[in-house]
């Protein structure tokens, strides 16, 4: 059943099946996992006279008294009046009515409909209600909670409805593994049609069923991924020299004990024939760059390659600028490759890697060019892993023989969350920051004060310091209800306000080259405020700029704020950052914004992000494979998240098949990388 295509059930053409895609429903199994977002309570009929609550839904019964039928300048509408023993009275409105209706709603005829209520006295009405009719009194009806389905143009609820019921019994053939003693079918069955006796709490828990077996197949699939991995060979990278231990004593800081910890981790996993595949995870400034180098160290005593990937330019080159000035004066060359580069030097760098005299090579999605070709590549470094997919992640790894690869990540994720998304990889955390780094001071200022924050900027700015000023949007759209400041109003703010201060400007929808130059400018001190957008999320270190002001804060993540929050800091000098709202807020963006003052510990910020605003918001981007979750919400579901990895060890070790039928029933069609 899983896989079979919509187009095999009865009645789906190719129309149908084109609106059923857009729902992402293409399989049958989508289809039965496309469970309903509401029910529609069709246990007990209210008496007409007791409709009393206009735009609730109402189930009635009652004889038709009249029907009126009206056709107008290409309109026509129907018009049917019931009652009941009541004495109340309910128009039933119909436009475009069929004209079989002045059959189907003769006088005496009993009608039974669910809709919502319109008007309020004498004037009560349905617009267009799901009815049956009856020749005679048809008596009280048999409860039900009538499902209703997210549709989309041209294709109703109840279309999706029949065509549910039309292969239901078909889920039968779903593995037979129970839990919350129920089989995934079972489950299925309850979610599409609940049991009228039971209790709210009790209708939750086929859904929450259904949930935990999706998690539970991502999990077994990320583990099915670690035990392949670990069957494969790759060459062993030992120590061969003290060069970690002088660049160690060079550095001039010491390290932290977590910086020690993780480097003492990936260094024995790159000792192995087994090829390394482990995620770095620390908060911003926790000083990732620096133990990844240890890494490349051990590379370049090897005599193998480090590809080091980023994803921008701007990154790219900030840690081109860093490695180079750590690792030229121990003999190790660094290139740098990007897709704007000229041809000449493009090909230069090409020759370069290709030779092997590039013993480290930092890049974009450029190193993913099939021009570029390594003469030994032995470690794959990718940062900000949330930007990059296992494909890319995979079409990296194939530049060489299997290397070792070090996944780093700025976003803090709990760890239980951490080892079940990451469980095909070990994970390694940094979770102190380094000696020196600045405390950054939060603060929340409403539209009342928003005078007062330019007069900080300025004073700021006359220190002889930078700020960043971030926006939500380029330009304020009339049209948006949550009126949110653009870029553009704020330039000509400040232009307005204090003309003396040099303002630069940077957005996602700019050229990458003019993008570039935005932020180059601004690193080099030529800018004394950038006004942008949260494309500077993942940007360059800049340690002058030691305040940045976040306009609507109250309409952003935590995760996000906090990512924004850590562009500044990164200096010697005392470091700001001023969060700016509009009232009213709700209780949970004001909670958000309180919490956010109170704490700089990513790990705590982004496990209340979770519990606020859902997964997408702790990565402000679509992790790959978890934005195919149908059911199961990491936001909702996470309670589960350690049961899922008991039980998915459990089957693991003693019920390996039935592991792959249900990682074959949510995922029949895993692709060759999925599986690596």
């Amino acid at each position: 059943m899983p896989s079979e295509p919509v187009s095999s059930i009865r009645g789906v053409g190719s129309d149908t099946a084109k609106k059923l895609a857009r729902l992402n429903i293409r399989t049958k199994l989508d289809l039965v996992l496309h469970l309903p977002h509401r029910y529609e309570d069709r246990s007990v009929v209210t008496p007409l006279n007791e409709l009393s609550k206009p735009n609730e839904y109402y189930y009635v019964q009652g004889v038709v008294q009249d029907l009126v039928l009206k056709q107008g300048k290409g309109r026509s509408n129907a018009r049917v009046t019931l009652s009941d023993d009541s004495g109340g009275v309910l128009t039933l409105r119909f436009f475009n009515y069929r004209p079989r209706w002045i059959a189907v709603f003769q006088k005496g005829i009993w009608v039974r409909a669910y809709g919502q209520l319109w008007g309020e006295y004498r004037h009560k009405s349905m617009i267009h209600p799901d009815f049956k009719t009856f020749s005679s009194d048809p008596g009280p009806p048999e409860p039900e909670f009538v499902p209703v389905y997210y549709a989309t143009k041209g294709l109703t609820s109840k279309h999706i409805r029949a065509l549910v019921q039309k292969i239901i019994q078909e889920i039968n053939l779903l593995p037979k593994f129970t839990h919350f003693d129920l089989t995934l079918a079972e489950a299925i069955q309850c979610c599409h049609y609940p049991d009228v006796t039971t209790d709210e709490e009790s209708r939750k828990i086929p859904r929450r069923r259904v949930a935990f077996d999706e998690l539970l197949a991502y999990y077994l699939l990320q583990q099915r991924r670690r035990l392949q991995h670990k069957t494969f060979t790759t060459r062993i990278l030992d120590r061969k020299t003290r060069l970690i231990r002088d660049f160690i004593d060079s550095l001039g800081f010491q390290l932290t004990e977590s910086q020690e910890n993780a480097a003492r981790e990936i260094l024995k996993d790159m000792n192995s024939t087994q090829p390394m595949l482990r995620l770095l995870q620390g908060d911003v400034g926790s000083g990732k760059t620096v133990v990844a180098t240890l890494c490349i160290l051990r590379a370049a005593e090897n005599g193998v390659q480090t590809a080091f990937m980023a994803p921008t330019e701007l990154l790219a080159e900030q840690h081109y600028q860093t490695l180079s000035e750590w690792l030229d004066p121990l003999g190790i060359r660094v290139g740098l490759v990007t897709g704007r580069m000229p041809a000449p030097t493009r090909r230069a760098r090409q020759k370069a890697i290709t030779s092997g005299d590039d013993l480290v090579v930092v890049g974009t999605h450029a190193l993913f060019q099939d021009s570029v070709h390594f003469k030994c590549l032995g470690l794959t470094i990718i940062d900000e892993q949330q930007r990059f997919g296992v494909h890319q992640r995979m079409l990296l790894r194939d530049k060489g023989n299997l290397p070792h690869q070090l996944i780093m990540t700025a976003t803090p994720i709990p760890r239980t969350l951490a080892l079940y998304l990451f469980a095909d990889m070990d994970v390694s955390r940094i979770t102190e920051l380094p000696p020196g780094r600045q405390s950054i001071t939060t603060t929340l200022h409403s539209e009342k004060h928003r005078a007062e924050v330019i007069e900080a900027v300025k004073r700021h700015v006359e220190r002889g310091q930078q700020a960043y000023w971030v926006c939500a949007a380029i330009a304020e759209s009339e049209n948006d209800e949550q009126q949110l400041i653009g870029t553009e109003d704020v330039l000509k703010e400040l232009a307005e306000k204090i003309p003396t201060v040099k303002v630069g400007h940077v957005h996602g929808q700019m050229k990458a080259q003019e993008k570039h130059s935005a932020m180059n400018e601004f690193r080099e001190g030529n800018v004394d405020v950038l006004v942008a957008t949260t494309v500077i999320e993942v940007g360059v270190d800049v340690p002058n700029a030691t305040l940045i002001v976040i306009d609507n804060a109250s309409n952003m993540g935590l995760a996000q704020l906090h990512q924004l929050r850590g562009r500044v800091g990164r200096g010697a000098e005392a470091s700001f950052c001023m969060l700016n709202y509009s009232s009213p807020l709700s209780n949970t963006q004001r909670q958000r914004l309180v919490h956010l003052r109170k704490s700089q510990d990513g790990f705590e910020l982004a496990d209340l992000d979770l519990q606020l605003r859902g997964w997408g918001e702790v990565f402000g981007t679509k992790q790959s494979g978890t934005e195919n979750f149908r059911v199961a919400s990491l936001a909702d579901d996470r309670d589960m998240i350690e049961e899922v990895n008991k039980v998915g060890s459990q089957l693991i070790s003693n019920s390996p098949e039935l592991a792959g039928e249900i990682i074959d029933t949510w995922s029949p069609l895993e692709s060759d990388y999925a599986s690596v």
